[in-house]
């Protein structure tokens, strides 16, 4: 069973929050200004429209990520953060460094990936 996050532990897991959080939305930043409509003045016009909805795709999975970090440092504010959202289980540290923003242990989220079919 895994043990409680110290306060030690929770600063450095926020400070990789807030850190990936600041790069996501770079990341968002540059990805809508290549959202710019295309010209057709080229031939090349399908490939950035290809362009386009590549960036497209990055936006959009940058804000789930981005939503997924603003919920666990609003756990963190409510001191839910670092238990599994389905057990309530306490999630280990180390899984916590890997994927800060995560809701889930280990084990719930194999079970999840399976039911889900992303195994």
């Amino acid at each position: 069973m895994s043990q409680p996050l110290t306060p030690a532990q929770r600063d450095e897991l926020k400070a990789l929050l807030l850190k990936r959080r600041e790069e996501l939305q770079l990341e968002m930043q540059q990805n809508r200004k290549n959202l710019t409509p295309p010209t057709s003045d080229e031939g090349g016009m399908v490939q950035r429209n290809v362009a386009r909805e590549v960036d497209q795709t990055l936006t959009d999975l940058d804000s789930a990520d981005i939503t997924r970090i603003d919920r666990a440092l609003k756990a963190m504010a409510d001191g839910s953060y670092g238990q599994c959202s389905a057990c309530g289980c306490d999630i280990p540290f180390e899984r916590l460094q890997v994927e800060p923003q995560t809701e889930h242990c280990v084990a719930c989220k194999g079970s999840w990936e399976k039911v889900s079919g992303q195994v």
